[in-house]
């Protein structure tokens, strides 16, 4: 089985609004339902989970009702205080509802231009290395800097990638290396993919794409309206 997790957890206090980010509009739709819509919409993925802010659940599972169409069922649950936090209550539900030994891909909720190929990327990557993250080439030189003054390296370009999502792995492995995971170390992991890495595990590189943009700033609303009225959401 596929799971798609739609993790939306956070309170977007970058992009200025009162309203979470992921809930924003873009063209009269929802953020997350857009994400929401190209996961579940795949007929590779059979269950979706969004994990949400606590007080948002109730929220959007009016917005689920009123927006997507599906057999499938997408579960909304409460995320947690922090992003590992919020992998973590996913992984339980998936636990407690015998969906564990599934693949599992854990998606940005404001990252609404996903697309199929992406996605069935992910799967096959996660099924054939265990986890795997989405990633696109550097195009700017990047620096090095510990001090955030001088310059202390430059690594060579074709070694640096932007890490988008979905990341995607075996859900049972996954939980498992996180169980094993001292909590004050697992606590400083930005994501799943960290764990593999800290453990030792290789994560497979899943090829992105330019439209797979992360909504974080006022001006990425804008971004993202170019992108509808210009037909590149595919």
């Amino acid at each position: 089985m596929v799971i798609a997790a739609v993790l939306a957890g956070g309170t977007g206090t970058r992009m200025g609004s009162a309203l979470p980010k992921q809930f924003i509009e873009i063209a009269g739709v929802p953020i997350i339902i857009r994400s929401i819509q190209k996961l579940i919409g795949n007929p590779n993925v059979d269950r979706c989970v969004a994990a949400v802010g606590e007080d948002y659940v109730a929220y959007t599972r009016e917005l689920i009702g009123k927006h997507i169409v599906t057999a499938k069922p997408v579960d909304v649950i409460p995320g947690g205080s922090f992003r590992g936090d919020t992998l973590v209550k996913v992984l339980a539900f998936m636990e407690e509802n015998g969906l564990l030994e599934s693949i599992v891909l854990t998606h940005d909720a404001v990252r609404p231009f996903i697309d199929d190929r992406i996605i069935n990327d992910n799967i096959l990557a996660a099924r054939g290395y265990g986890a795997c993250n989405t990633c696109v080439p550097a195009v700017d030189t990047v620096l090095m800097s510990k001090d955030g003054r001088y310059i202390d390296s430059v690594p060579p370009r074709s070694t640096v990638f932007h890490a988008q999502t979905p990341q995607s792995f075996d859900a049972a492995k996954l939980y498992g290396l996180i169980r094993q995971t001292p909590p004050e170390i697992f606590k400083t992991m930005t994501d799943g993919c960290s764990v593999f890495i800290w453990h030792g595990e290789k994560v497979f590189i899943v090829k992105g794409s330019e439209n797979n943009i992360k909504i974080t700033f006022p001006e990425d609303i804008v971004r993202a309206e170019v992108i509808l009225k210009g037909g590149q959401d595919s």
